[in-house]
């Protein structure tokens, strides 16, 4: 059953006022769905291996802030966005997969090779 007017039953002409008060009345109102206490969604978070989005919780150790700790000495970054064929593209990730390397691990790695 659709909570939608049926268009077939709407009038052609444009409504005065009062009949657009008396459609505004035949829609159905939605109902609001059931949601369960926070405790018992976050119970059931953990039993399914979810960890919790809530702000309040502690971060990870190898977090910051909410942000990734970088390895060493930080340094300026600047962003380097090239095209290259979709092979040399793949050859790349299978790289990086393989070696289980960031992208930046990886480049570096490519480029200390003799």
């Amino acid at each position: 059953m659709s909570n939608f007017l049926d268009l077939d039953d709407l009038p052609e002409e444009k409504p005065e006022a009062g009949d657009l008060r008396e459609l505004i009345t035949r829609i159905p109102l939605a109902s609001p769905k059931p949601h369960l206490h926070p405790d018992i969604s976050d119970r059931l978070a953990v039993q399914h291996g979810f960890t919790s989005r809530d702000h309040s919780a502690s971060p990870p150790p190898s977090f910051a802030g909410g942000r990734r700790q970088p390895r060493g000495r930080a340094e300026e970054t600047k962003q380097l966005s090239i095209r290259m064929p979709l092979s040399l593209y793949n050859d790349f990730l299978a790289f990086a997969d393989r070696e289980r390397l960031t992208y930046n691990e990886a480049i570096r790695a490519l480029l200390d090779k003799p």
